[in-house]
């Protein structure tokens, strides 16, 4: 212990005698160890980090599964789960949706997922007040209570003491809080931020969801019992599949089913972007290992003579090696503080993030697990940084040394070549990097220059939803079409639109159901009139509702026939437009015009066929990285108020898109139109189309300003060590070169003859680094879109990029090595 502090009281010596290396040291391990220390506690948060419930590991999400996940199932395959499971505990199903509360302020657009009783045993969190939903209020004709949120509670009800047994207005329904959910609860998580505000009703099952398998609309959720693994609750699922397929063999011909750990099901779509910047970032920290341990062997050839004197005196070579691993370590330590302060920084700014760009964002801080990778970092960094000098130092001869310090000779060529290893080494890393950065921009480009199949200058969106909003999850059809009411398309909405349209500063106004980027998504199945049904082929589609003026405002091109009108209206012929995803793969490069569409009949309401009238460009739906769908458009005025679709699309929330002349307050005065004409209404999300489309390439623009800022990490780290490398080279052949210029040669020639060396390195790194990338290609291809992994342009883009790095990082040495006077040298020597 004694000999430890002594070497390290001597390393604070010996560092404060070279601030400039041990600056250019510590600053150097702390951008490595910062962006590591910072990156774990991402992944430890998000991916690794238990969910705050009861079970977390034995939390299981059953569904169909699909390319990119689970879908959600209908109310009877979710009742057959639950009475026919042996290997889970219990099993519950949930049901995203939307609703509106009525305050003494106002009408408030929230989150109102529906959820089974069961779903809060599963997840064993205690309400903030009162209690979760009973049995009784899970069955059908149940009472009709809510448990709300607290940020609901503190910021709708203002903390109201007296909030429970209270009845509040939700969907125009009277509804009895009968508990309060903390802050920390935020199930289902895939609603994002809006849960926090939100509040949970009891699915109540109604005739339309027992008596059919189409509606899915439900997820399922499930705790496995203890020791159960998946695989066996799997094979479980098979066997349920199959008895489902005796009773219904109609409904259940493609039914399968699939469980997954339900953190997975949260945390998946990110899990591999991030475990690629933990590449990225233990690159940039291999790198600034490397540069250290070059700048450390550039110091042992300053100090050979007192390694030399230290080992003639009678030090071992253990010694020597345990005192250069104690300035590795000071230095390490010293990287790690400033690191620590880096990481927080970079926490900081992640927080600073726009909401639900990180799944469990809220989660993620500085915990005393970083402490321990920090430890493990420090020692990591020490290792690597301090073994290859100390190595040199232990075999030198102390002989040789002190007979060399006269001519400027000794070992400086073993350590040379070694120094330039790790440059050509950094170099390769570096490349690696560089590459990566340079197919994320082709492919942010790429995204950025999709064609749209719309026009997103001055175009703003909104919802609307009115104060009794039908929701998703109890979808009814009636049979009583005598007494259907009349729609809000015609009570509410066409005013609301003529209004808007009359405003100052308005070009055009429309409504679209589910516009681009609007995050609603909905799917039907549909039948062609005078087409067998039974073809084989899942005729399937997106749809949307829209009134006049949409094509016009949108610039959204009409390829054939014409686009829905003002003159669509209920007292019209029922009329649809399709766009050409659709025409081609349903029709088949025949003319859908006039041609008629089944949307359900009887099961869903929509009793009359709707005659195709238009074929409309093809426009990007919910990502410019993915192929437009089959899309259908319907009349927002003639979809029936007795039908499913009226519920889904008209009487839940609605878009609205506006195009105005250059800038103009569009929220305040969309509000204004709303209050004198349906003052109940929830408005809410108002958003420019640019600023959605921009979102929707985000995660892609944060993947490259980060690989981005790594890569630029590490090219000045490159710069750094060539530079430190070719310097110490250049002073150490001083007097070779005050010779060979006293022999005839010229300044030019010794500055090619440095820079050549320099190149050399570098020339090395790149060729490794570039064959790197090459066989490494195929592990970014996921997060590539219209790019090639081997992408030419790239791979050549960074070649040149090294070489000039290079070539501008040995031009000082090279220029002092051409400055050297002979006379001056070999006095010197």
């Amino acid at each position: 212990m004694e000999t430890l502090l002594m070497d390290l009281r001597f390393a604070l010596r010996q560092l404060r005698k070279s601030p400039g290396f041990a600056a250019l040291a510590v600053l150097t391990l702390a951008f490595g160890i910062g962006a590591n220390t910072a990156m774990f506690t991402i992944v430890e948060s998000v991916l690794i980090r238990p969910l705050p419930y009861a079970h977390p590991d034995r939390l299981v999400r059953i569904g169909p599964p699909n390319a990119g996940g689970l879908n959600n199932t209908s109310w009877l395959n979710y009742r057959d789960i639950r009475d026919q499971t042996r290997n889970m505990d219990s099993v519950g199903c949930y049901a995203e949706d939307v609703g509106v509360v009525r305050s003494k302020d106002g009408s408030v657009s929230v989150v109102t997922p529906g959820v089974t009783p069961s779903v809060f045993k599963i997840l064993g969190v205690r309400p903030l007040l009162g209690r979760t939903f009973t049995d009784e209020e899970g069955q059908p004709g149940g009472p009709k209570t809510a448990v709300i949120s607290e940020g609901l509670w503190r910021n709708v009800f203002n903390s109201d003491p007296e909030i429970l047994n209270r009845t509040i207005a939700v969907n125009g329904q009277p509804r009895v809080v009968v508990g309060v959910m903390p802050r920390e609860f935020r199930f289902p998580e895939s609603m994002g931020q809006d849960i926090k505000k939100g509040l949970w009703l009891p699915l109540q099952a109604t005739p339309e969801m027992q008596g059919s398998r189409g509606e899915s609309f439900f997820a399922i959720i499930g705790e496995l019992r203890p020791g159960v693994t998946l695989a066996q609750d799997r094979a479980e699922l098979s066997g349920i599949v199959q008895r489902i397929h005796e009773l219904d063999p109609k409904a259940a011909s493609d039914l399968s089913f699939r469980a997954v750990r339900y953190q997975e099901t949260l945390t998946g779509p990110v899990a591999p972007v991030f475990l690629a910047l933990v590449v990225a970032v233990g690159l940039v920290l291999l790198i600034a290992c490397a540069n250290v341990a070059n700048l450390m062997i550039a110091r042992c050839l300053v100090r050979q003579q007192e390694f030399a004197v230290r080992a003639a005196l009678g030090a071992g070579r253990w010694r020597l090696m345990g005192q250069l691993i104690a300035e590795g370590g000071v230095l390490s330590a010293v990287g790690c503080c400033l690191g620590f302060a880096l990481a927080a920084f970079a926490i900081a700014l992640v927080h600073r993030l726009p909401p639900d760009t990180i799944p469990r964002a809220e989660d993620i801080a500085l915990r005393w697990t970083v402490v321990l990778v920090l430890a493990a970092i420090a020692t990591v960094t020490t290792v690597l940084s301090s073994l290859i000098p100390a190595l040199l130092v232990s075999r030198s001869d102390p002989q040789r040394a002190l007979q060399g310090a006269s001519r400027g000779v000794g070992t400086r060529s073993v350590r040379g070549r070694l120094s330039g290893a790790v440059v050509a080494g950094e170099v390769a890393l570096s490349a690696l990097l560089l590459v990566a950065t340079g197919l994320l921009f082709h492919t942010l480009w790429n995204l950025e220059h999709v064609r749209l199949g719309f026009d997103v200058a001055q175009v703003t969106t909104f919802t609307a939803m009115p104060a009794d909003a039908s929701g998703f999850a109890n979808l009814t059809v009636s049979s009583d079409a005598a007494h259907a009411p009349t729609s809000v398309a015609t009570l509410v909405y066409q005013p609301v639109l003529e209004r808007m349209r009359n405003l100052p500063g308005v070009q055009e106004a429309a409504l679209d159901t589910a516009p681009p980027f609007s995050g609603i998504d909905m799917h039907t199945s549909f039948d062609i009139v005078g087409q067998p049904k039974d073809t084989g082929q899942d005729r399937s589609a997106r749809i949307t509702a829209v009134s006049g003026g949409y094509a016009q405002l949108m610039r959204t091109p009409v390829i054939h026939g014409r686009m829905i009108g003002d003159d669509d209206t209920e007292n019209s012929p029922y009329v649809i437009a399709v766009n050409e995803v659709l025409a081609r793969k349903y029709f088949h490069g025949k003319d859908p015009l006039g041609m008629q569409l089944d949307l359900g009949g009887k099961d869903t309401g929509m009793i009359r066929p709707y005659t195709i009238v238009g074929v409309i460009g093809d426009q990007v739906d919910t990502s410019t990285s993915q192929p437009p769908q089959p899309f259908l458009m319907l009349a927002y005025r003639q979809v029936p108020t007795t039908s499913l679709f009226y519920q889904a699309l008209i009487n839940t929330i609605v878009n609205f898109v506006v195009k105005t002349r250059g800038e103009v307050a569009v929220a305040p005065a969309m509000r204004s139109v709303f209050q004198q004409i349906a003052p109940d209404y929830a408005l809410d999300n108002f958003e420019t189309m640019q600023a959605a489309v921009d979102q929707s390439n985000f995660s892609s623009r944060i993947g490259l300003y980060l690989t981005g800022a790594f890569a630029g990490m590490a090219v000045l780290m490159v710069i750094a060590g060539l530079y430190g490398v070719l310097a110490q080279l250049v002073s150490y052949r001083r007097r070779e070169f005050g010779i060979r210029l006293a022999m005839g040669a010229t300044p030019s020639g010794i500055l090619g003859l440095v820079l050549r060396q320099g190149l050399v390195f570098v020339g090395a790194g790149v060729a490794i680094g570039i064959v790197a990338a090459a066989f490494t290609g195929t592990l970014v291809k996921s997060f590539l879109y219209q790019v090639r992994p081997a992408d030419a342009w790239t791979y050549s883009a960074v070649v040149v990029l090294l070489l000039l790095v290079g070539s501008v990082a040995a031009l000082i040495p090279a220029r002092r090595a051409a400055a050297v006077e002979p006379m001056i040298a070999l006095r010197e020597e």
